[in-house]
């Protein structure tokens, strides 16, 4: 009895799909694919965890300090260091691993490819296409881990001096807030750069310049990805322990999943579509000057043909002759 009295058997035809059937909204194929690839992405979440635990270990630390000099800077009681910390340090930490800002690279680009193609509702094996890539890209994504976090701890000591400062000067206070605004557009550019890596041979400097035209580009669906994001990250936190259980399991996967669901989309639209056409016209081109070169050929026979029958009719007047 092939699964339970018929209802799981996968094995027997189904109906198959209506070829006017009017195409699936991405809103929907999200949740689809979700429910479809939820253990995948339990497997997923703890392989690139392993992996990433040297930026796991920096960023508790590097965050636990901050946080200690922030709390005693402002004379925080105990039980106020102890709710900042779970309701801001660790959120913010998990985020800055999410997005990704602070990583490491070859594990995030395997995991990116997993992810990516998940998006595109294709098959990704887990352990092969993560370690294939992330040898792959392991010399761009160290690069980039490293710049990302160089670049994410710079602006945290921006903001910990301002806070430190507490300075009503207008110069300071414009350029800590341009400081945020661009560190903003950074994390939004974070969420292009390794689909683009593991899905283009491009340099560091295209990876950044694209990320960063994205980021402009689509500032407000970005900005909102990013909402989601934390909301769903600060909300797991909500109760400490489930919050850790489900970073564990489950948060890394989902948001790089929602991420790469999202910023697939607009790298198709903008940068694979527009290239498919483009070699469509050179064929087309092609085919032309291929059908323009027949035709002179034809024309060219049929001159011959017709020089040849005039002169065998000269022939034949001399011989009459």
């Amino acid at each position: 009895m092939a699964g339970f009295f018929g209802l799981f058997d996968y094995t027997k035809e189904g109906p198959g799909v209506p070829k006017d059937a009017p195409p699936k909204s991405r809103f929907r194929i999200f949740f689809e694919v979700l429910g479809r690839k939820f253990w995948n992405l339990i497997k997923v979440n703890l392989l690139f965890g392993i992996f990433n635990i040297p930026a796991l270990i920096f960023l508790v630390f590097f965050t636990g300090y901050l946080h200690l000099l922030i709390t005693q800077n402002l004379g925080l009681s105990p039980d106020d260091i102890s709710s900042t910390l779970f309701f801001g340090a660790i959120p913010l930490m998990t985020i800055f691993i999410c997005l990704p800002l602070i990583t490491v690279g070859p594990a995030q680009a395997g995991m990116t490819y997993i992810l990516r193609n998940y998006s595109r509702e294709e098959h990704a094996f887990i352990w092969w296409d993560f370690k294939e890539n992330a040898r792959k890209n392991f010399k761009q994504g160290m690069i980039v881990g490293l710049i990302n976090t160089v670049v994410t701890v710079l602006v945290l000591f921006d903001i910990y001096f301002y806070i430190s400062y507490r300075t009503e000067n207008l110069i300071i206070t414009a350029a800590s807030v341009l400081i945020i605004v661009a560190f903003l557009v950074f994390m939004m550019m974070s969420m292009y750069i390794y689909p683009m890596m593991v899905t283009f041979n491009l340099s560091i400097k295209q990876l950044y310049k694209n990320s960063f035209l994205f980021a402009i580009m689509k500032f407000i669906p970005n900005l909102l990805i990013l909402i989601v994001s934390f909301v769903f990250i600060y909300f797991s936190f909500y109760y400490p322990v489930i919050g850790y259980v489900l970073f564990a399991l489950f948060t890394m996967a989902f948001v790089s999943y929602l991420t790469n669901f999202y910023v697939y989309s607009k790298i198709d639209k903008y940068m694979i579509q527009p290239s498919l056409e483009g070699e469509n016209d050179e064929e087309d081109s092609s085919l032309g000057d291929d059908e323009v070169k027949a035709i002179d050929e034809e024309q060219n026979i049929d001159e011959n043909s017709h020089n040849d029958n005039n002169d065998k009719v000269d022939e034949q007047n001399s011989e009459e002759k």
